[in-house]
């Protein structure tokens, strides 16, 4: 900048030379003065930055004419074509999101700097990716009118693979065992026969990291160990050496706690649980380190310091460790803040937090409180944060993050039967009605044989103390074909209104009470309940004395009122709700008649599953499912028969078709062809079964991971292998044995089967898939395979 020897100026004129795209009136935006006004040396210099800072100049230089002051500047050429050749794995799009970020784009001003930026980085992805070998370069090509077309030419190398990993060192645990250590390995697992063993230096620096945890957390507080990548050269393939120094195993001595622990001495020192003499293990230090920690947090204390000093006496081979202890602060939480809901509203979220505000600091009521949020189905991704509050020394806000999903549903279907002709099915649901909690379910069925109507009402905390409301109503109407000339219509409407009591975070229990309407129509009805049948042997049997599958009273017309009381209780630590990896949930449910009914009668079912991760990363998982069931008349009678259990779809031994397990309704047959089920002499047994008053069902599952499959993708699909043990009962079933027909009331009769299972989590719902193989069966069972629902398996 040449300028006159004066301090200030008066100028008239600005004049900017060498703009050819950046706009003058711009360029004057970012001059400091204006014209007409005394400008000094140091403005000067301040507008020269700050047209720098805009980075479209090369250069500037300052000229003073006169009362004219002059810029002269070279302007950074503009991109006119930007062109990638090379790629295959990262798609152009994604490499021009983030050329744009760099401010590389066609029509921009070309910034030599953001190239190196650019180059390096994307090296960097390709290295993490393990491609070492990536090229990148970026060519320009300039033209006489300041432009330039930028080449971006990539070689992306292939992967390395790892010929052998070789241990030296290792004296008290053998090769396989530190080999079954690290993730990257020189041979193929047997789940994944086409996995590539493909070398990552971040992985191999995570496995040493895991290798040194190994030793250290069994006593050799000295443990060492270098690593050597050897490249093969023109082979894309890597050799792995490992040197081990092991050292020796220390014990320890004893342990000292220092620092002004106030009243938590004794606490913080039950919570060591270190005995002398036992081996240095690093692991179980930090777990304790953690412990205190949070038992501090649990009373305030939430940056509270534990520094580890150990003090090694190399000739005995003893460790000392001094835990130095500082709490620091207390803090109190002055607010709970939500963000993130839009719909639902703040006293919805905030009945399900356990920490108050004005109270002290307790983090394992913060964590209650995320707990609690995660059971609810529509809120997820829930984050918690801390602010600390600078007019208050000791007071921090709390904010919960999180995330809403869509909670209304409506799904319409249609099917056809060859008994129920055309079918027509549609449900509503919608949780979180308005944002209060509450929701609303509703489904319709309608076909040939069956009219039905349900609709739920759930109202969360309906008392304050965490109690829920539920109350259902309902229609059916259902056509029971039992013979050829004789049909039953039910007729069933009714409610059911319980309270679920909230006992404590993982147990509630239920107690309501249900009115059921049952009218009952039998259509052309031909019924001789004398009637007899001679058999092949002329012996007579009577069908009274044979099966009576449904009651007398039940093939005449009539009106049936239930009045129920229904109880249950459920215990749940399942921990994910879809696709659980670990915990229990179990199910114990009953009802019974209570007077004032025109049945008499009681249910119990019991329903409970263990998931058991059998791995640290939980790809295994062992799962155990058993499901019985009971109810019986409390006089002479049986249990009425559209109160059975039955083999539905979620209740059945694969394998076989649903329906079809358990006692089966027998009818006299006039005529052989008219039997589409196992006749015997005059009688044919039905196919579908008529359901029992006694059930049992148990899966044993072994969860596995799916091979090729990727990690993204394994929350939304899970596959196992099974075996499946099951069966109905009528414990009321009365048979001549020379009529050969199944013994329903035998409890050795079980069905069996194993197989594959595979669930997708989908768009639409939950999908299972299953393939059977009947292992135990009756011969009139009907097999099936292959299976297919939609809906959570167990």
């Amino acid at each position: 900048m040449n300028l006159c020897a004066k301090n200030l100026w008066t100028i008239k004129n600005i004049e900017f030379q060498g703009l050819r795209y950046f706009p003058k009136a711009e360029a004057l935006r970012n001059i400091l003065f204006n014209i007409g006004g005394k400008v000094s040396q140091n403005d000067i210099q301040k507008s020269i930055k700050s047209l720098f800072q805009t980075g479209k100049f090369e250069d500037i230089k300052v000229f003073f004419s006169k009362e004219s002051l002059i810029f002269k500047v070279i302007e950074r050429p503009l991109i006119y074509h930007i062109s990638i050749v090379g790629n295959h794995i990262i798609k152009n799009s994604i490499f021009n999101q983030y050329l744009n970020q760099l401010g590389i784009e066609e029509g921009q001003h070309y910034n030599p700097y953001s190239k190196d930026i650019f180059i390096k980085n994307i090296k960097q992805f390709y290295y993490h990716s393990g491609r070492y070998q990536a090229n990148v370069q970026l060519l320009t090509n300039f033209s006489s009118n300041n432009r330039v077309n930028l080449k971006i030419l990539i070689n992306e190398g292939n992967l390395l693979k790892i010929n052998n990993i070789q241990i030296f060192g290792n004296k008290t645990f053998s090769r396989d065992k530190i080999i079954s250590l690290l993730k990257l390995k020189d041979y193929k697992p047997w789940w994944n026969l086409l996995e590539k063993c493909i070398y990552y230096d971040d992985q191999l620096e995570e496995d040493i990291g895991n290798l040194t945890k190994f030793y250290l957390n069994r006593g050799y507080y000295n443990f060492h160990v270098k690593k050597i990548v050897n490249f093969l050269k023109d082979q894309n393939k890597v050799n792995i050496i490992l040197k081990i120094s092991e050292g020796s195993k220390y014990k320890i001595n004893r342990f000292y706690i220092n620092g002004n622990l106030l009243q938590y001495y004794d606490k913080i020192k039950n919570l060591i649980n270190i005995n002398n003499k036992e081996f240095y293990n690093k692991e179980k230090i930090d777990l304790i380190v953690q412990k205190i920690k949070y038992f501090l947090s649990e009373n305030g204390y939430i940056n509270s310091q534990i520094i580890i000093d150990p003090k090694i006496n190399s000739k005995n081979k003893t460790i000392i460790l001094d835990f130095n202890v500082n709490i620091n602060q207390r803090y109190f939480v002055n607010k709970i803040c939500f963000k993130g809901n839009e719909l639902t509203k703040d006293e919805v979220l905030r009945r399900e937090i356990k920490q108050i505000e004005g109270e002290w600091f307790n983090s394992k009521l913060i964590d209650l409180g995320k707990e609690s949020l995660e059971k609810i189905n529509y809120i997820h991704d829930i984050k918690v944060t801390k602010n600390f509050l600078y007019n208050k020394s000791n007071a921090v806000n709390v904010t919960y993050e999180l995330k809403e999903s869509p909670t209304g549903t409506i799904n319409f279907g249609l099917g056809y039967g060859k008994d129920s002709g055309l079918s027509f099915n549609a449900s509503l649901s919608k949780d979180n009605l308005f944002g209060s909690g509450n929701s609303i379910k509703t489904s319709i069925i309608k076909n040939d044989n069956q009219k039905y109507v349900d609709l739920l009402l759930t109202y969360p905390y309906f008392l304050d103390n965490g109690t829920n409301l539920n109350t259902r109503l309902f229609y059916n109407d259902f056509q029971y074909h039992l013979n050829g000339v004789s049909t039953l219509v039910k007729q069933t409407s009714g409610f059911e209104s319980d309270l679920s009591f909230l006992i404590n975070d993982v147990n509630r229990a239920n107690i309501g009470f249900g009115y059921t309407r049952n009218s009952l129509i039998n259509k052309n009805s031909v019924t001789n309940h004398n009637n007899s049948v001679i058999d092949s042997k002329n012996k007579i049997v009577l069908l009274n004395s044979m099966n009576q599958t449904i009651n007398d009273r039940f093939l005449k017309n009539s009106l049936v009122n239930d009045f129920t009381l229904n109880y249950s209780f459920l215990h749940n630590t399942l921990k994910n709700l879809y696709f659980p990896i670990s915990g229990n949930q179990t199910y114990l449910s009953g009802k019974n008649t209570i007077p004032g009914s025109d049945d008499s009668f009681y249910k119990f079912l019991l329903d409970t599953e263990q998931y058991i991760p059998l791995d640290k990363e939980k790809k295994f998982i062992f799962l155990t499912h058993f499901k019985a069931g009971f109810g019986d008349s409390l006089n002479q009678e049986k249990l009425p028969f559209y109160e059975n259990f039955h083999s539905n779809i979620l209740n059945n031994v694969r394998g076989f078709r649903v329906n079809t397990i358990g006692p089966k309704k027998i009818d006299i047959m006039n005529n052989s062809k008219e039997c589409f089920g196992y006749q015997h002499n005059n009688f044919c047994e039905s196919l579908d079964s008529i359901g029992g008053n006694a059930m049992f069902m148990t899966n044993l599952e072994l969860i596995v991971p799916i091979p090729f499959l990727k990690e993204e993708y394994k929350q939304f699909l899970r596959s196992s292998l099974f075996l499946d043990v099951g069966n109905i009962w009528d414990t009321r079933w009365k048979d001549q044995k020379n009529i050969h027909f199944t013994d329903f009331i035998n409890l050795k009769n079980i069905y069996s089967s194993v197989g594959v299972s595979l669930q997708w989590f989908s768009p639409i719902g939950p999908l299972v898939f299953s393939y059977a193989h009947p292992m135990q069966k009756n011969e009139n069972s009907q097999l099936e395979a292959f299976q297919f629902n939609i809906g959570k398996n167990w």
